[in-house]
Order: structure tokens, then C-alpha cells, then sequence
């Protein structure tokens, strides 16, 4: 008997709890036909193992997205010359241009002013007193300023650079033609930054895209459509995920208030506890697409050249074959190799980074607020149908 093509998202998708439909493929079909929100049919792989088979054998192509015909998860276009749109030997090259910014020593030395940020957000939540939404106050500002600082965009164009990210990740068939214009808009904004930056090349590097248009001076071969494409990607990926992602954690933890209140006495756990809300929480109802570029067979299924592959992070991320308990929030769970950042080549370039805001963020909301507590019940919460959950709100009472 041939089995049901699934629509994805599914209909009990943007709320806390995973659909229990992932944990039945899990189980039951490994390699499911699923069939996306853009209309194409495509192979949706649950298990832990597997999602780490599909993002990193070659034999599964992310640059095969963006060429003609290529199934698509969501409503706007993959961009193309991007990292995320390329397969080694390019991607490498590629990010072998921007992986000096993201080094883990270097990214750390922006520790200290991310943890004094966060410091004076908390003081703004505590001006706005109980039913203070701690997504507009902490949430939000707290990434854009950061990769504002590092990229070298004006923040004073946060409000509409932030309009447009959210729209492009937007999972609403009614606003498909808003995407688009949204992307456009996007990448033109960018697309004169970089020609600003470009006509100005005299003087030290300041930021980012001031690096990137002087490796391309010094003759590296990255094009200006490359240098476009590295700008968009990094300014939506590195506040729009951090950001739901932050709600998403202190949302969870006070969920159970237990989790808060241990934090609260023991503020040591920030780190693991980051790390355990990673794997616990959803980055997406969906997951990431590759494209098979040649015949592979999976649990017995036949996966053609051509067709699209989903791997599900986050059903991996709560397979009982990879974690012991995994439906339970341990705050101090080691050896959690959790996949919210990815796995193989396209791991997430930014991943210290948005660990540095999660955590710096949590532990100064927990110093300054030992007794915060949610505003309203936690099923009442309003979720974004984007393609990157998140909360559209996060209303607390501080209890001071």
C-alpha cells in the first residue's frame, strides 16, 4: 500500500511541543514523502543517524537547491554565490574568507561587551515592570545590535532591515508576494552597502564586509554577487534565529519554574543549560534541504537523483536512539551533541557567537530576576509561522 504524502509544516505545528508525528516516522518511517508549503514533494529523514548521513555526504547537494526546478521548503528563494548555497570545493573557499571572523578565540573577545548589553537590557525590562515583553526588549535588540557591530550595518535601519528579515522567512501563503518583495528590498539594501564599502576601500577594516570587499581587492576571485549574498545570509541568520531562539529558552524554562529557580541557585549550569535548550527547543518545523545529485538508498527507500531531502534537526534532536530520556529537560546533560547548529560542512559559521548571546542573555536575566515568572499560561503564547520558530511574544511578571 502506498503510503500518505504528508503536508509539512504539519497541522499541529508553532507551539512548544513537537507534532508526535515525528516521533511515529521516527519509529515507524524513517524516509517519509512529505510535501512542502512551496509544493514540492520531498524526502523528510527523522532519525539522528541519518540527518547526520544527509548533511554530510556529498552525495546530497545543498548548490542543487537553487538551480532550475529545484524543490523549495518555503516561500522565498534559496539565494545562490552563498555559503549556504554551495558544495565544496566553492563552499570551502568561501568560507575559508569569513571563518577567521567566527574563530572561537576571537568571537569570545566580544563576550564581555555582549554580557554588558545584555546587563543594560535587563535594566530596560525592569523600567517596563511586570507584562514586560522580553522579545522586544532583550530578544530582539540584543542579536541585531550585535551583528550590526560585526557586519558593519547601520543600526539605525534595524526597524526596516527587521521587517524584511521576518517576511523572508514567513511560512503565511497569504503574504507569498510580501516574501518576495521583502528579499528584493533586502538585497538591494545590502547590495549598496556594499557598493558604499566598495568605492572605499582606503583605511583599516572596520568590519566584516569591509574584510570580505578586501579579500576580493587582494585578489581571493569573491564577486560582488558573492559579497551580496554573504551580507543578506549573515544579517538575517544572525539576528533573526538568536533571537527566537532566546525567547524560546527563557519561555521553556519558565514553563517549569523549577528550571528557573535552579538556575537561579545555581548559575554555573547557564552553559549546559543553553546546550540542553538547543537540543530541547525547535529551530524549525521543518529542516534543512539537500538534493540527492545521484541514486541513494536509505532504510530501503529509494532516493532518486533530483529529489529533494529534508533532514529534520530537531526530530533528530529528540531520537531515544541518539539521548537517554530525550522528551525530558535535564539542565546538566553532558555529551550532548545536540544538531540545532547543523553537522558536516554546512555547520553553522556563527554557532560561538549565538552561544555567547544565549548565554550571556540568560544569565543576566536570572541575576537581575530570581522570581520571574510567565505573564500568562504558557499555551496562551502566540507563535510566529515562520520558517525559524519563535514566539511572537514573551510578556513576564518580575516579581521584585
Amino acid at each position: 500500500m502506498t503510503e500518505p504524502v504528508l503536508q509539512i509544516p504539519f497541522d499541529d505545528a508553532f507551539r512548544f511541543d513537537p507534532s508526535p508525528t515525528f516521533a511515529e516516522l521516527r519509529e515507524n518511517r524513517p524516509v517519509a514523502r512529505v510535501r512542502t508549503l512551496a509544493g514540492a514533494e520531498v524526502w523528510l529523514v527523522t532519525r539522528y543517524d541519518d540527518v547526520k548521513q544527509v548533511l554530510a555526504d556529498p552525495r546530497f547537494s545543498r548548490a542543487a537547491v537553487v538551480k532550475q526546478g529545484a524543490p523549495r521548503v518555503a516561500l522565498a528563494k534559496p539565494m545562490p554565490n552563498s555559503l549556504t548555497t554551495t558544495d565544496p570545493p566553492e563552499h570551502s573557499r568561501l568560507r575559508r574568507l569569513v571563518v577567521p571572523t567566527f574563530a572561537h578565540r576571537k568571537i569570545e573577545q566580544t563576550r564581555p561587551w555582549v554580557a554588558d548589553l545584555s546587563a543594560r537590557l535587563a535594566e530596560d525590562v525592569a523600567q517596563a515592570g511586570d507584562g514586560a515583553d522580553i522579545r522586544q526588549l532583550v530578544a530582539l535588540p540584543l542579536p541585531i545590535q550585535v551583528i550590526c557591530q560585526l557586519l558593519g550595518v547601520p543600526y539605525a535601519d534595524r526597524a526596516q532591515f527587521r521587517e524584511w528579515t521576518e517576511l523572508g522567512y514567513s511560512m503565511k501563503m497569504a503574504e507569498k508576494d510580501l516574501v518576495e518583495d521583502a528579499m528584493t528590498n533586502l538585497t538591494a539594501y545590502i547590495e549598496d552597502l556594499v557598493t558604499k564599502k566598495l568605492a572605499n576601500t582606503s583605511g583599516p577594516a572596520e568590519d566584516l564586509l569591509d574584510e570580505l570587499v578586501r579579500a576580493r581587492e587582494e585578489g581571493d576571485r569573491l564577486s560582488q554577487e558573492e559579497l551580496i549574498a554573504f551580507g543578506v545570509n549573515l544579517l538575517v541568520a544572525g539576528h533573526e534565529t538568536s533571537a527566537n531562539q532566546i525567547s524560546s529558552c527563557v519561555a521553556t524554562l519558565l514553563r517549569w519554574p523549577e528550571n528557573w529557580a535552579r538556575l537561579v541557585a545555581e548559575p554555573g549550569l547557564v552553559p549546559s543549560a543553553i546546550e540542553e535548550l538547543l537540543r530541547f527547543n525547535r529551530f524549525s518545523e521543518v529542516g534543512q534541504l539537500r538534493v540527492a545529485i545521484e541514486d541513494v538508498e536509505l532504510h530501503g527507500v529509494q532516493i532518486k537523483a533530483g529529489e529533494g531531502v529534508m533532514a529534520a534537526l530537531n526530530s533528530a534532536n529528540r531520537d531515544p536512539r541518539a539521548y537517554d530520556a530525550p522528551d525530558e529537560l535535564r539542565l546538566d546533560r553532558r555529551d550532548n551533541k545536540h544538531m540545532s547548529f547543523g553537522f558536516g560542512p554546512h555547520f553553522c559559521l556563527g554557532a560561538q557567537l549565538a552561544r555567547i548571546e544565549l548565554q550571556e542573555s540568560l544569565a543576566a536575566l536570572v541575576r537581575r530576576f530570581p522570581r520571574m515568572s510567565l505573564a500568562k499560561p504558557a499555551e496562551e503564547l502566540e507563535w510566529r509561522r515562520v520558517l525559524v520558530s519563535g514566539l511572537a511574544e514573551l510578556p513576564v511578571n518580575l516579581n521584585l
